[in-house]
């Protein structure tokens, strides 16, 4: 089963690792759940030796807590995609950076994928716009593993 290509917009079941100040967790203990890939770097981490950093936000059930922003995700988008019915959100203010594909998991009762597909793309840029403006006030506010 090979892996799909990294692509923006792309939903992927990876370990995610909720942090921030009220939400502590150990460094490796992610939860795996659909993710949305928000950005892609290549970056050489040794000499002559190039990583594909991948930055995830995750997709829950869970609405936003205070302090935090997520786009509701439309039930026919949830629908293509095979999640669940029950409503889902993109969280905006949590994102986690990994090297690809390290923490990717099946797509549950799928051995034989690691995502859901894409979301639309006008749906991506209004997530991207939100991240982005995120990132402005908060420099830095990633989670690196």
């Amino acid at each position: 089963m090979p892996l799909p290509q990294p692509e923006l917009g792309l939903v992927v079941h990876y370990g995610f690792v909720w942090s921030g100040a009220d939400r502590p967790s150990a460094p490796d203990s992610g939860k795996d759940g659909p993710c949305v890939i928000v950005d892609l770097l290549e970056v050489e981490d040794l000499p002559g030796r190039k990583t594909l950093r991948v930055t995830y936000l995750p997709i829950s059930h869970t609405e936003p807590r205070e302090g935090e922003s997520a786009k509701l995700i439309p039930a026919r988008v949830t629908n293509h995609l095979g999640l669940t019915a029950e409503k889902s959100y993109v969280y905006t203010t949590n994102a986690c950076e990994d090297d690809w594909p390290f923490d990717l998991a099946h797509v549950p009762g799928r051995r034989d994928r690691f995502h859901y597909g894409f979301v639309p793309p006008r749906l991506f840029e209004a997530i991207a716009q939100d991240f982005r403006q995120h990132l402005a006030r908060r420099r830095g506010h990633v989670y690196r593993r």
